[in-house]
């Protein structure tokens, strides 16, 4: 059996339930349709700056990103040059190195810096070894 007029439950108790209507409130504009409007109007437009900062956000990570990579990039670039540098210094003195143990070299330096000078090979006796004096039996 249904109820002129009587309205649906909408909740346990009194929990959830709508707020009855005056009898004098219907002939009185309601201003919750303009503040519900408003709300909207605010909702949209706070969902649209939540949108810009966040894209400006992300802009400025991918800046400071591109920056970092292109720094990194010179210092790559700055590294290998001096890598290339160290590696031409390193040829130079292996060539020094070896210029300077030749045969020619070191007798040049003998003779000009510690003034010493040849022997005729005629001069020169080596005292006999064991091999010799079994060789010579």
């Amino acid at each position: 059996m249904a109820v002129i007029g009587a309205r649906p439950a909408t909740g346990i108790g009194g929990i959830g339930r709508r707020p009855r209507a005056r009898p004098g409130a219907a002939s009185r504009p309601r201003p919750r349709r303009l503040v519900s409007r408003r709300r909207g109007a605010l909702a949209s437009i706070s969902a649209l700056l939540v949108g810009i900062a966040a894209a400006a956000a992300l802009g400025l990570f991918y800046l400071s990103q591109s920056t970092h990579v292109a720094a990194i990039g010179y210092q790559i670039s700055s590294l290998e040059a001096r890598v290339a540098k160290l590696h031409a210094e390193q040829q130079q003195l292996a060539f020094q190195i070896g210029e300077a143990r030749s045969p020619s070299t070191i007798e040049e330096r003998a003779r000009e810096e510690l003034k010493l000078v040849t022997l005729d090979p005629q001069v020169i006796r080596f005292p006999p070894t064991s091999i010799d004096r079994h060789l010579s039996r």
